[in-house]
């Protein structure tokens, strides 16, 4: 049986400097000083001129002064699964442009008019689990869930991927590519996300 469980976001610890006064021009000097802030649930790598300029954690901000013409862009780090593997996810490299914006740059995940979102997932069965997200047409197997231990339930947190009319979210029983037997949790049960960080609670337990 598959339900989802309410939780809490956990916060990661903010890297950078919490921003000031915003949306305030540089002077005399074609600058612009804005905020960033990031509610995703990932921290966030700013990059400017092609070269890391900012790392922002989750719930974090940052105070930033860049020249107008500047083209921001920004991508959110990948999680890693049980056994170290990098999650890859739908989340690329956005570009911004500085001169368009007005005072805050938050990042969400509605991201380009497209709503992302993210699952934690908890594993209450003896049955080690791949998961996948379907988004119709092609399958992105997201990371590998552990089977309980005799203390906890098994726990993974997976990247942010679009929130399509057919995205589902499966469980494998082949614990390592994503494919063969699974059951999954539909649409319908993927729409109670945690604003402006799409965070989604999936637990997976034994058949009553």
């Amino acid at each position: 049986m598959i339900r989802t469980r309410a939780g809490v976001l956990l916060t990661i610890a903010v890297l950078g400097a919490c921003g000031g006064e915003s949306g305030i021009s540089g002077p005399n000097d074609g600058s612009v000083t804005f905020n960033v802030a990031n509610d995703l649930v990932a921290p966030v790598t700013i990059t400017v001129n092609g070269s890391a300029y900012a790392i922002i954690s989750s719930g974090g901000s940052m105070q930033l002064t860049l020249p107008a013409s500047t083209r921001l862009v920004w991508t959110s780090a990948k999680p890693a699964d049980a056994l170290g593997n990098k999650i890859d996810d739908q989340v690329g490299e956005i570009t911004v442009a500085v001169a368009a914006i007005n005072g805050t740059l938050e990042l969400t995940n509605v991201i380009e008019n497209q709503t992302y979102f993210t699952a934690r997932l908890f594993n209450f069965t003896n049955t080690r689990v791949s998961i996948g997200v379907f988004d119709g047409s092609k399958v992105w197997c997201a990371a590998v869930l552990p089977e309980q231990s005799p203390t906890a339930p098994g726990f993974v947190l997976i990247g942010y991927y679009k929130l399509l009319p057919t995205t589902d979210v499966r469980a494998y029983t082949t614990a390592s590519n994503c494919t063969g037997p699974f059951v999954s949790w539909p649409g319908a049960q993927l729409t109670d996300l945690q604003a402006k960080s799409g965070l989604l609670t999936l637990s997976l337990e034994p058949s009553s």
